[in-house]
This record gives structure tokens, C-alpha cells and sequence, in this order.
């Protein structure tokens, strides 16, 4: 077995979103409610000597999470994520990781709710691709 390397990232922010089409028992659902949306990326990487920075990875994701949302309203307060799920936050978060680094790389990635509950995806390069 070979081995792999990858870097491991987490960035969250405040914000809210809601699910319009929540059906009981879970109507509650469907009004804003407020969480730490916590992003948890893995990217792989060739060696093991700071490819990727992890501190600018980091501080860019926190960029990007943030920048899916609409500006709070109040100016001061939580992010609005609007109908957008943990899922569709981590696919946007990838589709960016792979603009940015490349989609030779694997990169898995879980948004969670209060960091505790979320859904996420991983991408895997084609095979056929890596190393082009």
C-alpha cells in the first residue's frame, strides 16, 4: 500500500439558513435558524513539506465559505446561507478547491452545523488525469 499525504483545514463561520420544504416533524426547519457552519477540508498533497500552506488555505476557505452567503441583515448580524444545505455548501467549497489547486487533487470536504451535524463530498481525480 502506498502511502498518501493530504492537509486537513477547518474554518467556520456564523450564519443562517432555513429548509423551505421541511415536512413534520421538522416544519421548524423551514424559518432562518442560526448556526456555526464549520467547514472541514482535506486535500491530498505530494510531499509533506508545506505544498499547501496550511494557514493560507485556511484563511482563504473562510473567504470562500463566507462569500456563499448574502450579508447579514442587520449589517451586524449572522451571514444568510439562505435554502442552501451542509451539502450544497461543501459542493461549492470543492468546485472552489479545485479551481484553486487543481482537480489532480482528492479533496474531501464535510460542512457541519454547529460541528456537529452536516453532510459533505469528496472529489477523486481521474485516474487517466493525475499527473497532467
Amino acid at each position: 500500500m502506498a502511502l498518501t499525504r493530504h492537509i486537513h483545514v477547518t474554518a467556520q463561520v456564523e450564519g443562517v439558513h432555513r429548509w423551505p420544504d421541511a415536512g413534520p416533524p421538522d416544519t421548524y426547519l423551514t424559518a432562518s435558524h442560526r448556526h456555526l457552519f464549520v467547514a472541514s477540508v482535506e486535500i491530498s498533497v505530494q510531499h509533506g513539506d508545506r505544498e499547501l500552506e496550511i494557514n493560507a488555505v485556511a484563511r482563504w476557505l473562510a473567504t470562500v465559505l463566507a462569500s456563499f452567503a448574502d450579508p447579514p441583515d442587520p449589517p451586524d448580524g449572522p451571514l444568510n446561507f439562505g435554502a442552501q444545505s451542509c451539502e450544497h455548501l461543501a459542493e461549492r467549497l470543492v468546485a472552489a478547491i479545485t479551481d484553486r489547486y487543481g482537480t489532480h487533487r482528492r479533496v474531501r470536504c464535510t460542512v457541519a452545523e454547529d460541528g456537529i451535524l452536516g453532510g459533505g463530498v469528496q472529489w477523486n481525480p481521474d485516474p487517466a488525469g493525475v499527473g497532467r
